[in-house]
């Protein structure tokens, strides 16, 4: 039976060639964060950092594990991200794309066990992708394991439970997301958009112009709602497939890059498109994915008969620039292109004019006549001394990388698919996350203000015979970002520390030698080095992470006598969060100081008499005395 009809096409059908973009986009976001994440490595990553592994582990739900756990000083931690970052690079590539995909996913998983402070909604889709991706055929287009495919599948057509796997979890992030968010916030009065541009943690680009022009967001917030209900559905449909998938995903993107130049939410938008990407139907693809016109000059390219490695890069350079009219043999079934080869221990690229080209020379031909990248071949020609020297230093441990490539660069008669026992298993890992999302939604009755008939009360039971592995894989889903509603606690964080010397500084991530001050920052960037700053602060301000706040406190005091060994050491501080609460539109906000801590880097028993809010009313600073509360009730 035919999948695709005059009239009805199957939806789950997708491309190969956007499934190699989601690869390609998946393997470059991992490399990302964790560029994101090196800088402040033994901050979040090491014994000495803010949360030991005896924390970590302590403070992590039952099934869970990482690799980090293993050791907890810094070459550890730096070695794992390294060898992280290696196999995301070859993921990217596509080199051994099934490997690369479940190394980086145990990676990943390692990763945001490690410290789960810092992590939001982007960084479990990206590894719920890169899950999926481990049962997907991603690799089967625009990659170095495809070129040494002997015989390629002509139709980009894909069909099989891992993809459909993929399609409901994509969309699964928007329809679920629309199904939590019932305050009345989304569904009477439209001030959800309103709230969220007013966070100051998150606002950033255009969304102080336009966050105060009330019918706008008004229109928006019940046009993102219904655009999250609908979009799914909408990519579902078998009937005028193309359209109506096309719609929903081109809509779906535009929110994302709405997000984009509107909040502050790291790499989630990105994320996002990348997902979105994934579905964009094959009759689209053939439009957006034009083979080249030109397949570049019939030239004929020889190699080395007893160097595999030889070979295979002679099919690499073809599939990847685009060759598709240059003819590849072994130099020594032609009887005068073999004496050459033998003669100048080189491969032979013979252009149109039947001259023959060695060594350096002959790639950056073989590039010049590519349709693709012909424009590298003049930077490639500066070079021709150097390239000669890398050419023979790699023509002289050829049989060594031969027996590398052999490992690394298999052939293959055909590009290798997910089995039955695979596609069994993504089905029902599908079915049992797509439950485990319908036990996440809390109200079934009203819906955005319907009446569904269901009982009030009615809730669907989680698969509890699912946790274990769905913990250990952490395929964690609930896909409530500004759901309820926008959270309306605006705010800052204020750390006073006081030194041993008497003297009153300003605490934050970056330590800090000036005095306090209560006043608002004028940017984010005054308060949080990046955004999983931003996350682990606005962890700590909740209660459920409060008993994070005394390992917080201990590096803090740890970390300050390291950085700051020209001044008096760090003798306490105490750790707040100006509350300002955001009010319906017109209204002023509310301040509230809330002081999430004390901490007293000696002696614990020393903060019965509030070292810190002694110091600060000795300094007679009204303006912290003020914005702190100091003398007053604090909640």
């Amino acid at each position: 039976m035919q999948l695709r009809h005059k009239f009805f096409t199957n939806p789950f059908i997708l491309d190969l060639r956007a499934l190699a973009l989601l690869r390609i986009g998946v393997g470059l976001l991992i490399l990302a964060d964790l560029a994101i994440r090196t800088p402040d490595l033994s901050i979040w990553l090491t014994d000495s950092g803010i949360l030991s592994r005896e924390k970590s582990i302590a403070y992590s739900p039952e099934w869970r594990w990482s690799l980090y756990w293993l050791n907890g000083g810094a070459l550890w931690a730096g070695f794992l991200t390294a060898v992280a970052a290696g196999f995301s690079m070859m993921l990217t590539l596509g080199i051994r794309t099934r490997l690369a995909s479940i190394v980086s996913l145990l990676f990943l998983i390692s990763l945001h066990n490690r410290n789960p402070l810092l992590l939001q909604g982007g960084d479990n889709l990206l590894l719920l992708l890169l899950f999926w991706g481990c049962f997907l055929p991603w690799g089967e287009r625009a990659s170095i394991d495809a070129s040494m495919v002997r015989t390629t599948r002509i139709s980009n057509d894909y069909f099989g439970a891992p993809g459909i796997a993929l399609v409901l979890q994509v969309l699964s992030v928007y329809f679920f997301s629309a199904l939590l968010k019932t305050g009345e916030e989304w569904i009477t009065d439209g001030t959800a958009i309103y709230y969220a541009l007013h966070l100051d943690q998150y606002a950033f680009g255009l969304a102080p112009i336009w966050r105060d022009w009330h019918g706008l967001t008004q229109l928006l917030s019940h046009y993102v709602w219904w655009l999250e209900l609908l979009a799914p559905p909408l990519a579902l449909l078998p009937i005028w497939f193309i359209g109506f998938r096309g719609l929903a995903v081109f809509l779906l993107i535009a929110l994302e890059v709405g997000f984009l130049f509107n909040l502050r939410i790291g790499l989630f938008p990105l994320i996002s498109i990348i997902s979105l990407c994934a579905l964009i139907p094959p009759a689209l693809m053939d439009r957006l994915w034009r083979s080249s016109p030109r397949s570049g000059p019939a030239i004929q390219i020889y190699f080395d008969k007893d160097c595999s490695f030889c070979e295979k890069i002679c099919y690499l350079l073809k599939y990847l620039l685009g060759l598709r009219s240059a003819q590849i043999s072994a130099a020594q079934d032609h009887e005068i292109i073999g004496p050459v080869l033998e003669r100048e221990n080189s491969w032979v690229v013979v252009d149109e004019d039947n001259n023959q080209r060695l060594r350096w020379d002959a790639l950056t031909y073989v590039v010049q006549c590519s349709p693709r990248f012909s424009w590298i071949s003049s930077i490639l020609s500066r070079f021709n001394d150097f390239g000669d020297r890398v050419y023979i230093w790699i023509g002289s441990y050829r049989s060594e990388l031969s027996r590398i490539s052999a490992q690394w660069l298999p052939w293959r008669d055909q590009y290798p698919r997910a089995g039955k026992f695979g596609s069994i298993t993504a089905a029902t890992i599908a079915l049992l996350v797509l439950w485990h999302n319908f036990s996440t939604i809390e109200q079934w009755n009203p819906v955005h203000g319907l009446d569904t008939g269901v009982e009030a009360n009615y809730r669907i039971p989680s698969p509890e015979f699912f946790m274990p592995f769905y913990l250990s894989l952490r395929l964690d889903q609930r896909w409530g970002m500004f759901a309820p509603y926008p959270q309306k606690e605006n705010g800052w964080f204020i750390s006073p520390g006081l030194l041993a010397d008497g003297s009153l500084i300003a605490l934050n991530d970056n330590g800090g030698d000036r005095a306090p001050s209560g006043a608002r920052p004028s940017s984010w960037e005054d308060q949080f080095r990046n955004y999983r700053w931003r996350k682990y602060y606005s962890r700590l301000w909740e209660a459920r992470y409060s008993e994070y706040r005394l390992a917080y406190g201990s590096w803090l005091c740890r970390s300050w006598s390291k950085r700051h060994d020209n001044l008096s050491p760090l003798e306490a501080f105490d750790f707040y969060f100006i509350s300002d609460v955001n009010q319906p539109p017109g209204e002023p906000g509310v301040q509230t100081p809330i002081r999430l801590t004390q901490y007293h880097c000696r002696d614990v028993d020393l903060l019965a008499a509030e070292p810190v809010s002694s110091a600060i009313k000795e300094s007679n600073n009204t303006e912290l005395i003020e914005i702190l509360g100091i003398g007053k009730n604090v909640f």
